[in-house]
């Protein structure tokens, strides 16, 4: 038998991994991981813990089986081609990556270790180029590409036949250690552990998942960013016919969506997906991004989660379209910045995923909201978090007030707001801007862009 070799990236696990489960079949195999600076660095110290700790809980899962997962540190494009000499490695398999520099890497790594290389779309539930238009590109538009999405058959699990490690002498793995709060179970076995505890409360996802102060949502984000587990593990256990099991499977072809769109159309990083849309003409004011980010715009339910995802890494997908379509609609900040903001604090921060819904609350993307829809926060605030818990958690100066007053603290009178200990420019800020005014200048903006065209 020769040696194969299994590259792991974002898919921290051994169960409906086929690059891992075809490496083992086709040989003695090596598994490794290749800790890249310039990509790891790049993320938040909260991202990067979480990463190492699911990255360590691999390792000892591969130790269970009677062998070392290499974790090598460097650049892939110097380090595998050395490990490929060094082992006499055969062939080399990994899951495949939407990501344009991702997949530049690979080429060069292909290249450099002159290798048969397998790739696999392993963290999709059904790969680009299964789901096209009859001119043979992808759906612009969500709902043609779901009706055939959810009539395809999902593909079967990959699993080893058999596991028979390569003898590797000294393990040349570099050593670290993590300090992950206690409360996470990282890998795959808290993925499982997570999933359980979301079928336990599924049937009533659909009507909770948009109230923020409702633990209604799967917390399954990062353990698919990550890898940890497959969106076909996730997949087995919906039921479609039920409304919540219907809800969750969309938002699974949502993600397979994006990854098509973004292998297909890689300049949507960086360019409105629509170019009608190329020519708006951004304030980008660096005081009001900043009060965005730290959550001092004084709108609360945009600063409570600005504050969340500051303090845990996190934000409820709700409070992620309020936050984003203020910054963008009412601040007239150019949208690349609030997804580069969030993809280096969120833990499930994955670059398709991100590029689409910022395109989507922006109205530059495909089948994105009208460019003229533009969140009210207040009436978003008194809609989804009416009681104010969610406000009060995370912006505690708020906390005296009452509840019809806590949404809107500048229309509170003088007397309300000292009896709740709220300092208006003092302990709290005043808006950052008029919703009306604002919504008349987006307005004007966007239509000032549409009438330059492409």
């Amino acid at each position: 038998m020769g040696i194969a070799m299994c590259w792991f990236r974002k898919d921290l696990r051994l169960v409906d991994n086929p690059a891992w489960a075809n490496a083992c079949n086709e040989g003695h195999v090596i598994p490794v991981f290749v800790i890249e600076p310039s990509i790891v660095n790049v993320a938040s110290i909260r991202k990067r813990e979480l990463f190492y700790s699911h990255l360590l809980a691999l390792r000892e899962q591969i130790a269970d089986l009677g062998g070392d997962l290499l974790i090598i540190e460097g650049p892939a494009q110097k380090t595998l081609p050395k490990l490929v000499r060094e082992y006499g490695v055969e062939s080399l398999h990994f899951n495949d990556d939407a990501s344009p520099s991702s997949r530049a890497r690979d080429e060069q790594v292909i290249s450099l270790t002159g290798l048969r290389a397998i790739r696999y779309w392993g963290n999709l539930i059904h790969v680009p180029g299964a789901i096209l238009t009859k001119g043979g590109s992808v759906h612009k538009v969500f709902t043609p590409f779901y009706k055939k999405w959810i009539e395809l058959e999902i593909p079967s699990y990959s699993k080893p036949e058999e596991i028979v490690f390569a003898d590797i002498g000294d393990d040349p793995s570099i050593t670290f250690s993590v300090n992950l709060s206690s409360a996470i179970t990282p890998g795959s076995l808290g993925a499982n552990q997570r999933l359980d505890e979301f079928l336990q409360k599924i049937a009533d996802y659909k009507v909770r998942r948009d109230f923020p102060s409702v633990d209604a949502t799967s917390h399954l984000s990062s353990d698919l960013h990550f890898g940890t587990i497959s969106p076909r593990t996730i997949l087995e256990f919906l039921d479609g016919s039920l409304e919540s099991g219907e809800a969750f499977i969309r938002q699974l072809a949502w993600r397979d969506w994006y990854a098509h769109l973004l292998l297909a159309s890689p300049e949507i990083i960086d360019s409105p997906a629509n170019p009608i849309y190329k020519n708006i003409k951004w304030r980008n004011a660096k005081d009001d991004y900043a009060a965005w980010k730290e959550g001092q715009t004084g709108y609360p339910i945009v600063d409570a989660g600005m504050r969340e995802l500051h303090e845990t890494g996190f934000m409820h997908n709700r409070v992620r379209m309020i936050a984003g379509s203020f910054l963008v609609k009412h601040l007239l900040i150019d949208w690349r910045l609030g997804e580069r903001h969030f993809r280096h604090l969120l833990l499930d921060g994955d670059l398709s995923q991100n590029v689409g819904n910022w395109q989507w609350v922006a109205g530059t993307g495909f089948d994105a909201a009208p460019y003229f829809r533009i969140f009210n926060p207040v009436r978003q605030s008194m809609k989804f978090d009416k009681d104010g818990e969610y406000i009060r958690k995370w912006v505690p100066e708020l906390s005296g007030l009452k509840n019809r007053e806590i949404h809107a603290p500048w229309t509170v009178d003088r007397i309300s707001l000292d009896r709740g200990g709220v300092y208006l420019g003092e302990n709290y800020p005043f808006p950052l801007v008029d919703h009306d005014i604002a919504r008349e200048r987006c307005l004007a903006t966007y239509k000032a862009a549409r009438d330059i065209g492409c």
